[in-house]
Order: structure tokens, then C-alpha cells, then sequence
């Protein structure tokens, strides 16, 4: 019994023919796929096929895309799913977070300094002012 997922072998070897065409098969391969070509003219001419068009994809130029090009493309998205889509960016992605790390930690500081700075409200106890509470006595049980 053979596995599903396992190609057959004309799955195979449809797979292996831009590879043929392109001269990157191992020898074994190869002459898998020449012995293949001998045998059947159906797949011979898929293959001269294939050359052609290779040939006339290797004769198109070759243009960078236009810098702006992504921009365009995520604002046509933006706009067509109405949001669903590379939606807005929240301050986290606008800022880097080592940028929000340091302004909590200033921010965090200035509270801590002012309530220790505050009368009312203060980390700190005054000892000066507030006497130590007097110790719980606990009456011994007869």
C-alpha cells in the first residue's frame, strides 16, 4: 500500500522539468528525466515549451519597483477593507520602546518624588512628629 502523500512518479517528474530546464537537477535526476523525454514526444514538447518561455522571461528588463511602491499598496489595502487591514499604527509601533521604557521611568520617578516630598500622602513616616504605636498586650487566659 502506498502513502497518499507520497507524488507518483508523473507528479514527480512534472516537477522536475522546470529544474531539468533550468540545468540545477542532480545526475541521477537527470537522466531520470532524459529517459522520460526519449520515451514519451508529449513531454518533450512540454519541455521545448518551457525553454521558450524561460527564453523570453530571461529578454524581459528587469525594473526596480518604484520606493514608493509599498506605501501605495498598504494605503489601497487600508482603504479597500476599510480598516481590516493594516490598520493604523498604535504608539508602540510608532515609537521604539526603549524611547517608552525610559519616559515611564522618568515618569515614575517624579510620583515617587513628590510623595515623598508631600506631607499628606507620604511614603515616608515622620518619626519626629508620630511616636511608635504601643505594643498589643495580650491578657493571659486563666
Amino acid at each position: 500500500m502506498t502513502d497518499s502523500t507520497e507524488p507518483s512518479a508523473d507528479e514527480r517528474l512534472q516537477a522536475m522539468l522546470s529544474d531539468y530546464v533550468d540545468g540545477t537537477l542532480t545526475a541521477t535526476d537527470r537522466a531520470e528525466v532524459d529517459a522520460a523525454l526519449a520515451a514519451d514526444p508529449a513531454l518533450r514538447t512540454e519541455v521545448d515549451e518551457l525553454r521558450a518561455a524561460m527564453a523570453d522571461l530571461r529578454k524581459l528588463d528587469r525594473a526596480p519597483a518604484p520606493p514608493e511602491l509599498g506605501k501605495t499598496v498598504e494605503e489601497t489595502i487600508y482603504r479597500r477593507s476599510a480598516g481590516r487591514f493594516f490598520a493604523r499604527r498604535t504608539l508602540g509601533d510608532r515609537v521604539p520602546f526603549g524611547v517608552l521604557l525610559i519616559v515611564a521611568i522618568i515618569v515614575l520617578g517624579v510620583i515617587v518624588a513628590a510623595l515623598h516630598s508631600s506631607t499628606t500622602g507620604s511614603l515616608k513616616r515622620d518619626r519626629a512628629l508620630t511616636p511608635p504605636p504601643p505594643p498589643i498586650q495580650v491578657a493571659p487566659t486563666p
